[in-house]
């Protein structure tokens, strides 16, 4: 029994449904965290109609004519669960001892272990109580943007990264802010 055109019309009209369904809570980690990385290419503006976000990419945007890897790093104070307190924000920065290559279903190992971005941006959710209202305000949003090698000369193998360190390594800035800062980064490295 073969589907009819009217079942692949309910179909079609369903997908958003499923969208709504698996990412309708923008406030949770995972949708929080893809988000923050629309956000950052939409303030880039490398983002195109009709593109996919590719999971397991080695990075997570690609900018500019030389095409800067950028690493974007989410992370909020509130939760969608009870919290007695705000969340203790902290940033995954480990170096990768794999990279994979997607043209061959090919895993390469990194030796030695290393950070495969240019740039990361670090993307911090301030409310206390996220809603899908406030992810969405660029407002909300507190941002650092730090060249790999910084943190590579700063911090060496270090896994993670927290607030106060961050504020040492880069000025936090607004959402508007994140293109000119990355294009000084960029420049700073072709110096």
């Amino acid at each position: 029994m073969g589907v009819t055109l009217a079942g692949v019309e309910n179909y079609r009209s369903e997908i958003g449904a499923f969208q709504q369904w698996a990412m309708g809570n923008l406030a949770e980690n995972r949708n929080r965290g893809i988000f923050a990385e629309w956000l950052v290419g939409q303030a880039l503006g490398v983002i195109a109609g009709g593109e996919h976000r590719q999971e397991w990419d080695e990075w997570d945007l690609t900018y500019g004519l030389a095409e800067s890897k950028i690493e974007v790093k989410a992370a909020g104070r509130g939760q969608t669960w009870p919290q007695e307190k705000p969340s203790v924000p902290r940033f995954d920065i480990a170096r990768k001892k794999w990279r994979w290559d997607p043209s061959d279903n090919k895993r390469i190992e990194c030796s030695p272990p290393a950070r495969l971005a240019d740039v990361y941006v670090f993307c911090l959710h301030t409310p206390e109580r996220p809603t899908n209202e406030n992810v969405v305000d660029p407002s909300k949003w507190d941002f650092w943007v730090v060249l790999a090698r910084k943190l590579d000369d700063q911090l060496g193998p270090q896994r993670s990264v927290g607030l106060l360190t961050l504020d040492m390594l880069a000025k936090r800035i607004r959402w508007s802010d994140i293109r000119p800062e990355i294009d000084r980064c960029i420049e700073e490295v072709r110096r």
